[in-house]
């Protein structure tokens, strides 16, 4: 049976970065962006490493990096690889794994529904009529794009956020101390600006020493920033406890796509709920003495 090979890097703070090789198939890795797999990060050479398949077995092979690469925690030149096993490329974990035909597609169908569901989530905000109820709604979106089975929603209110929508927090969860999740991330996504993922939370050294991280278990989060152009006015949090499929660049440029859009449509229906306090045009021409008549 024909199989193909998966290879993910978990780059700190990022989404995933992972590469699908038909057999017989080349993938080489490094920080250059002609890379199959690109890892922006100080520890991996411009050309690190190749996964290199002969149709017959797959080997990694060094290219005479800087930082040298690992197979299962082993510094390897050159090592042939077992079916499901552990990369290091310089600080960067990784893996690599084979999958049947049926395996391969499956994977296939469920980035095509992902999009699908991405796309159907963004038409169904657009569709609302007002604000109400809108903050769940993208919440929901999220923890469904990202994989992950809590989180909040926070909005800028004057000089702070308050949180608008919160999902399978524990009570109290959202309250000083008590608070059940990683402050860090968010704010690292509110100052930066930027998106942050954790797919390992055990392997990040910000995140594994926190006692609020440690104590539930955490497995994988996302913090992705509600932007209106430069300016931040809020932010969507998620993670989850669970084991599952790491969440990849993919699943950051869907989510990417639904907030930008949630923004706007938040943004559309703070501008209407504005107008109740706006003055009004028959206000004016009763004033002006004019009645409904055009001069």
């Amino acid at each position: 049976m024909t199989l193909q090979a998966r290879v993910i890097a978990y780059p700190p703070d990022r989404a995933a970065v992972q590469r699908w090789v038909a057999p017989g198939g080349r993938v080489r890795i490094g920080r250059s962006a002609d890379c199959d797999v690109v890892i922006d990060h100080p520890s991996v050479s411009r050309a690190h490493a190749e996964i290199v398949g002969d149709g017959v077995g797959w080997r990694l092979v060094d290219l005479g990096s800087k930082n040298g690469s690992f197979l299962d925690g082993a510094l390897v030149v050159e090592a042939a690889l077992a079916p499901a096993c552990w990369l290091r490329i310089g600080d960067v974990h990784g893996e690599f794994a084979l999958f049947n035909e049926v395996q391969a597609a499956h994977a296939g169908a469920r980035e095509q529904m992902q999009r699908a569901q991405s796309q159907m989530m963004i038409r169904d905000i657009a569709a609302r009529a007002g604000p109400d109820g809108l903050p769940d709604e993208i919440l929901r979106g999220v923890l469904a794009i990202a994989g992950c089975t809590r989180g909040f929603m926070l909005l800028a209110n004057g000089d702070d956020y308050a949180v608008t929508a919160s999902h399978s927090l524990e009570p109290g969860a959202l309250h000083g101390r008590a608070f059940s999740g990683s402050v860090g991330a968010v704010q690292r996504a509110l100052a930066q600006r930027t998106p942050v993922v954790v797919n390992h939370v055990d392997s990040e050294p910000w995140l594994a020493g926190r006692a609020s991280v440690v104590g539930l278990g955490l497995q994988s989060l996302v913090c992705v920033p509600l932007r209106d152009g430069d300016r931040v006015i809020g932010a969507v949090y998620a993670d989850r406890r669970e084991p599952g499929a790491p969440i990849t660049q993919l699943d950051l440029e869907l989510l990417g796509a639904f907030v930008e859009s949630a923004a706007l449509y938040m943004l559309a229906g703070q501008a209407v709920a504005a107008l109740d306090a706006a003055p009004r045009w028959q206000g004016i021409i009763s004033a002006q003495g004019l009645g409904g008549a055009a001069t």
